[in-house]
């Protein structure tokens, strides 16, 4: 043991002395190089902010613009790549925040800036996150000439590229939603809210391959339908749609339920009712709510079997509810006897008893 305290403080304690004494020198340094950077940092982005607002809000004259440009590049450390990335910034930031009809303000500065090909060297890079960061520069100014440039990472290797690949994609060209069919991976719930807030912001026209959608083996690509088709209000498909509420997957089904509700879908009644004890409590409720909608008498009949066998006491509340919207007479001439149901019924006449 004697030893190997010997070894530590001749050999050990050395090293862990001297790394860290160049630690506490490499954090000094740094900082030391951050307090000079910054008043530059600062000073260029003023002169961009004004600069660019400038430009913006002035009518559009390229002859004019075009000498400003190139007399402003000379005021600040253009050439630098940080000055780039701060000027690529400034330019969507303003693009993402102002509206209006000013899109090829934005679109003649980041060519005249040379910016584009700052975002054509980030799309070559081997990162696939530098790649990403390229695809949103060309998504966020909507720069259509770039499409090109990203059709190659459609089935690039790495999930990221490719998610991002379709998605700039769409953004860019609305009317090409056909192409994720053919989406290989599984779509994220930030992908589906993403395709989504495109659809909203762009108002694109329904995809013509809208029916395959939900025949997919990709069951995000079946979910992703179901939204689209609940967003279009595309009605050509129910039968498929009710097909769907025996899909393996529970999430699909779910989609399908909700689906069913919104196009109000009343075929499907019967097999809700079929498919009511084999889910799960998220898919009961979703039931509820649809039945809620489309219900008939023996949507009344099921629910009332339900309360009678206490079959549902964890969703007893949800289920007097559907039947009360079913039909607002129903427990006026039943379960008088029963308190607990009676009190529910009070609740939802009257939430906020």
């Amino acid at each position: 043991m004697d030893r190997y305290i010997h070894y530590f403080v001749l050999i050990g304690l050395p090293i862990l002395i001297g790394s860290f004494t160049l630690l506490v020198l490499f954090l000094i340094l740094n900082r030391f190089r951050y307090d000079l950077f910054r008043p530059k940092y600062e000073s260029a982005k003023s002169k961009i902010d004004s600069f660019l607002t400038s430009i913006i809000f002035s009518p559009f004259d390229e002859n004019n613009f075009k000498i400003e440009i190139e007399q402003f590049k000379k005021e600040i450390p253009f050439k630098k790549k940080w000055c780039k990335k701060l000027l690529l910034n400034e330019i969507i930031f303003l693009k993402l925040n102002l509206k209006g009809d000013i899109t090829n303000t934005f679109h003649f500065l980041y060519e005249s800036f040379d910016l584009f090909e700052y975002t054509k060297k980030l799309l070559k890079s081997k990162r696939f996150y530098i790649k990403c960061i390229g695809m949103y520069h060309l998504e966020s100014l909507e720069y259509e000439k770039g499409k090109m440039y990203i059709i190659p990472f459609l089935n690039h290797k790495n999930k990221n590229v490719q998610s991002s690949a379709f998605l700039s994609l769409i953004s860019l060209d609305p009317d090409k939603l056909e192409t994720l069919l053919d989406f290989s991976h599984q779509i994220t719930i930030a992908e589906e809210i993403k395709i989504m807030d495109i659809l909203h912001q762009k108002k694109t026209k329904i995809p013509t391959n809208l029916s395959q959608w939900i025949h997919s083996d990709n069951a995000s690509i079946i979910k992703l339908g179901l939204k689209l088709m609940m967003f279009y209000n595309f009605t050509n498909d129910n039968e498929a749609i009710v097909e769907l509420l025996r899909h393996e997957d529970e999430l699909v089904r779910l989609e399908a339920i909700s689906a069913i509700n919104f196009l109000y879908i009343h075929e499907a009644e019967p097999i809700l009712i079929e498919q009511f004890h084999q889910e799960d409590t998220q898919n009961k409720l979703e039931i509820f709510n649809t039945l809620a909608v489309i219900g008939t008498t023996d949507s009344e009949n099921f629910i009332a079997g339900l309360l009678k066998d206490k079959t549902i006491e964890n969703n007893k509340l949800d289920a007097v509810y559907c039947l009360h919207k079913i039909n607002s007479e129903y427990f006026n001439v039943h379960f008088q006897d029963d308190y607990d149901v009676q009190k529910m019924v009070k609740h939802v006449k009257t939430p906020y008893l």
